[in-house]
């Protein structure tokens, strides 16, 4: 976990048209005549991850980072958000704990997913039944005759259910701090399963069930759990485009999910996300494996019982790399672009590296920027490269943009930066040294003319 002792250098050079090498002039010499420029740069292996949101490791329940050290900006609430507590009487709604985690999220520039449960057997909230802890189970939802279990099935429960999903969308469905919800409701613990010999919700009430939380929140990311029978997991994601995956069980065997042994699962990584949680006996040797096997964005801080304090230095190896590798992960490794000359036309051309196990499943916009001596940015160029479709591996990017002609001839730092379209988040953190107070990377000094 130790950055490596290398400096962090910038290796600039301005190319002139005879294949010279000049330096950059600071920003406080005289204005630096316009001239192609080539960069490379080095890619840093941090001795903590990368803070960038629905990627990495998340607060699982609001607890704290495995390590410490490690940021996790995400925030993930179930057994605060359960359906008792928020609806604890018919269309009478307590959201105080929803509001909890988007404004932890919100405090951090991060985001915020949820589970509503409708059954946890056995869970400290029911045996507390306390007027801040009702029971899981809304007493207005019927239960199948003899038993304690909801009556899937019943066309209270899902209207019920609909009412509820109806409620949260017109709340939240717009709100930024929000990023995905997890379906939840049906099953043990919202895991959309039942033990063997019990009563199954039917596939066209489970897709009822979806549909209700696909129409609430239709610009965020929505989760089926995969422990759902592949044939119903497929029909679930053909409702949603945004629709990824869970699993609960991350370093258990096969990590109880019917992903690690259906081949059509297993490339839906390329377009959805694949969000995890720790199994509770997990392993970080296989959970670290399968990270990488199956594209997991995101692993959660808590839930296991070992926790990294008590690890071998093998599981802590393991449990970290399984940390870091898990999701996105840019660097941009090399910049040229073009003399600047107002009104002209210049290429720009960026090689960027995903060293992940996926790609962001968010708009961003990679933009190129120049910022004066007083630290004013001038200039700001989206360059129209989308993230979402660099999967792990190198692209070079080669777009061309118009100088504006407004932009006064003077010396410039020119920086690379990946922004949220959305203006929410702040700027990517990438795999590169030198990140600017704004949120971009310094490249190169050069000259407008």
């Amino acid at each position: 976990m130790r950055t490596p002792r290398r400096s962090i250098a910038l290796a600039v050079a301005l190319s002139t048209a005879c294949g010279g090498v000049v330096a950059a002039r600071s920003a406080e010499a005289a204005t630096t005549a316009p001239k192609a420029v080539s960069v490379t740069k080095t890619y840093v292996v941090p001795s903590t991850d990368l803070p960038n949101a629905l990627r990495g490791q998340y607060k699982w329940m609001g607890y704290g980072s495995q390590p410490s050290s490690y940021p996790s900006p995400d925030v993930y609430y179930r057994d605060q958000v359960y359906w008792g507590r928020i609806e604890p009487s018919r269309g009478q709604y307590d959201f105080r704990w929803i509001e909890d985690g988007l404004n932890r999220a919100g405090a951090a520039k991060s985001k915020f997913g949820f589970r509503v449960m409708a059954y946890c057997p056995g869970c400290w909230m029911d045996k507390r039944n306390t007027a801040d802890w009702p029971r899981v189970t809304p007493s207005f939802v019927p239960r199948q005759p003899g038993t304690d279990i909801p009556d899937w099935n019943s066309e209270q429960f899902l209207s019920s259910w609909e009412a509820l999903m109806a409620e949260l969308g017109r709340r939240y469905g717009k709100d930024p701090r929000l990023g995905y919800v997890d379906v939840g409701g049906y099953g043990k613990y919202g895991e959309w399963w039942v033990d063997k010999g019990q009563t199954r919700i039917t596939d066209a009430n489970g897709l009822r069930l979806i549909a209700a939380v696909n129409k609430a929140f239709p610009t965020k990311h929505v989760l089926i759990n995969t422990m759902t029978p592949v044939d119903f997991t497929l029909k679930a994601l053909a409702t949603n485009p945004r629709m990824g995956l869970r699993t609960d069980s991350l370093g258990a065997r096969n990590m109880n999910s019917m992903a690690a042994v259906d081949t059509r699962l297993q490339s839906v990584w390329k377009t959805r996300p694949f969000f995890t949680e720790w199994a509770t006996t997990g392993d970080p040797v296989a959970g670290r494996d399968q990270v990488k096997k199956f594209h997991l964005a995101t692993t959660s801080s808590a839930n296991m019982r070992l926790t990294y304090d008590n690890m071998t230095s093998t599981q802590r190896s393991a449990y970290v790399s399984a940390v870091r590798s898990s999701g996105y992960r840019y660097h941009v490794s090399a910049v040229s672009l073009g003399a600047l000359k107002r009104g002209t036309r210049i290429p720009v051309k960026m090689t960027i590296k995903n060293t992940g196990v996926a790609p962001t499943y968010d708009s961003w916009s990679v933009q190129l920027r120049l910022t004066d001596s007083s630290g004013r940015r001038v200039w700001t160029q989206g360059m129209g490269i989308t993230l979402k479709s660099h999967l792990p591996g190198t692209k070079t990017y080669t777009k061309y943009v118009t100088v504006p002609t407004t932009l006064k001839p003077g010396t410039y730092t020119a920086s690379f930066a990946v922004a949220d379209n959305a203006g929410y988040l702040r700027d990517m953190y990438l795999a590169n040294g030198g990140r600017r107070a704004d949120g971009g990377y310094g490249f190169a000094t050069v000259g407008v003319g």
